[in-house]
């Protein structure tokens, strides 16, 4: 079963500790993952890309998309949009993932090591989407234990452990179905269609049903609420989303710049995507 991991960022030391972090998490993918798409978003013209920055280990496994400020301005001219436009950036991703399985994660974080995935693997089935609780970890803790060694995520679980589930949930429930959400008020679908804080951290499913849902709505191109949407339109789309802290993922912790515009929380059960979601025939490879 071949997996692909999607992820995107813009180098512009987004957190003040955007390449030391990027150490760690993209060679986490790349060791864990048989493909990583890296899509690197609107980068200043002058400045390398973030993985052009960061020493790799498996280089080959890495495909890096660039889309550079000139092309955004083509594509969207001066609609409004945040400078690290996730949803735009993760779409493209998704849409030339050559996994059978695609997960969708963040420059942040330390996935677990394959023995670990594969165990998830074996419960994933079609039209279903696990979200991974993530646990908090301080870069300087990561520094001071492994240094610059690649081959980390083996052995973090054995230093930094894992937290109870219930400390990240904002849903009752661990499983989320249309039936189950259709019995509670639509003010309550953002929550319980997230099942966790930060559920957009660590997203799998098989391609198939990323593509079925036609991957992150790109009518949100502010911040916020995107990934629960992505999940939202997994659930009323018939499917079910399930969440556990297991295999546990690392999120290394960093500042959080909150000046940008934000999306409306109210969620659409259907997409208003296109069929050239991902900018599919408009950016060619």
């Amino acid at each position: 079963m071949k997996v692909t991991a999607v992820c995107c960022g813009r180098n512009d030391n987004y957190g003040g500790h955007l390449i030391e972090s990027g150490f760690y998490s993209i060679n986490s993918m790349l060791k864990t993952f048989d493909e990583v798409i890296y899509v690197d978003w609107n980068t200043d013209e002058n400045k390398k890309v973030l993985t052009d920055e960061i020493d790799l280990e498996n280089r080959e496994k890495l495909k890096v998309i660039e889309v550079r400020p000139q092309l955004v301005k083509k594509l969207f001219g001066d609609k409004k949009m945040q400078p690290m436009c996730e949803v735009m950036a993760r779409n493209i991703g998704i849409r030339r993932a050559t996994g059978d399985i695609i997960v969708s994660t963040n420059t942040d974080i330390i996935v677990p090591t394959r023995r670990y995935l594969d165990l998830l693997i074996e419960d994933l089935k079609e039209n279903t989407m696990f979200t991974l609780a993530r646990q908090n970890i301080e870069l300087e803790h990561i520094e001071k234990q492994f240094g610059k060694n690649y081959d980390i995520n083996e052995m973090l679980p054995n230093i930094f452990g894992i937290v109870p589930i219930n400390n990240y949930i904002t849903s009752p429930f661990l499983i989320m179905d249309k039936n189950i959400i259709s019995k509670h008020p639509d003010d309550t679908h953002p929550s319980l269609s997230s099942l966790i804080r930060g559920c957009g951290d660590f997203q799998m499913a098989y391609k198939s049903t990323w593509h079925k849902i036609k991957g992150f709505e790109e009518t949100l191109k502010k911040r916020f609420y995107t990934d629960t949407h992505v999940q939202y339109k997994v659930i009323m789309s018939g499917g079910i989303v399930k969440t556990t802290n297991f295999p546990p993922v690392y999120h290394i912790n960093h500042d959080r710049d909150d000046t940008h515009e934000h999306n409306d929380i109210s969620m659409d059960p259907f997409t208003s995507n296109d069929e050239n979601w991902g900018l599919k025939d408009t950016l060619q490879m």
